[in-house]
């Protein structure tokens, strides 16, 4: 998995993002610190096709009886008539509404800095717009989103015992404040039947706002949210992630 950070000013820190697998911790900022550099803006660049190390994939949305099946994930070459490799994402929804994604922690920003942070998806789907499906279509009712966060993105069991990510994404067709819909799936022009594969885009409407922690880290997550009650697959092939100061 290649990223990359292309300033748009000279950050006073490192001009190379780096990545880390550890997690902000309970830190409050002190408003008084008047010795940090200025916040600049960068592009963060995902590529899939490179390799996946770091990120860590998981599954939300669901309670101990309705579990998702036929979970998988992993590093897998892109189906024909495409080519190289992708997140592979899979679950089989019996919940109604299940999330699968992948999260990994950005380095290198300013120490209690806040950020705007804006995506746009990169990913392979066989799913057409326009057609039928249990609880929804696959093309029409399963939604790309994306999300930045402070802490650790994690799945968590809440007090009503659902099992939900540990912020406010929002859920399937709604944005919440730290998760916002890049939009539907499907691809218009494919057969509702599935099996020929087109690659595309989605991208953030709105930034998030999200602090940086005491080292300069925030975390990130990509993902499909599915309404379709039913097996799902997508690739992630890859993102941009655009962030200016707030």
């Amino acid at each position: 998995m290649t990223i990359q950070k292309n300033l748009l000013a000279a950050l006073a820190v490192s001009g190379v993002l780096t990545l880390a697998a550890c997690g902000g911790g309970d830190w409050i900022p002190n408003p008084y610190d008047q010795h940090l550099p200025d916040a600049v803006a960068s592009t963060v660049t995902i590529d899939f096709n490179t390799g996946i190390d770091e990120w860590r994939s998981d599954v939300a949305d669901y309670g101990d009886k309705d579990r998702p099946t036929e979970v998988a994930s992993g590093w897998r070459d892109l189906p024909a008539p495409l080519s190289g490799k992708g997140y592979y994402l899979a679950a089989h929804n019996n919940s109604d509404d299940v999330l699968t994604y992948v999260t990994r922690q950005l380095h290198g920003f300013v120490k209690n800095a806040q950020y705007n942070v804006s995506f746009e998806l990169r990913y392979a789907t066989d799913a057409g717009t326009g057609c039928a499906g249990v609880g929804g279509s696959r093309g029409d009712s399963v939604y790309m989103v994306a999300a930045a966060n402070y802490f650790n993105i994690n799945t968590v069991q809440q007090p009503d015992l659902r099992y939900r990510v540990n912020l406010d994404r929002g859920n399937q067709g709604t944005s919440g404040t730290q998760g916002k819909v890049l939009g539907t799936q499907g691809v218009a022009g494919l057969g509702c039947a599935g099996g020929t594969w087109a690659s595309t885009t989605r991208k953030s409407s709105e930034p998030i706002v999200v602090r940086a922690d005491k080292d300069g880290n925030f975390w990130i997550m990509l993902g499909a949210d599915s309404g379709f009650e039913g097996t799902n697959a997508v690739y992630l092939q890859g993102a941009t992630v655009n962030i200016t100061p707030y």
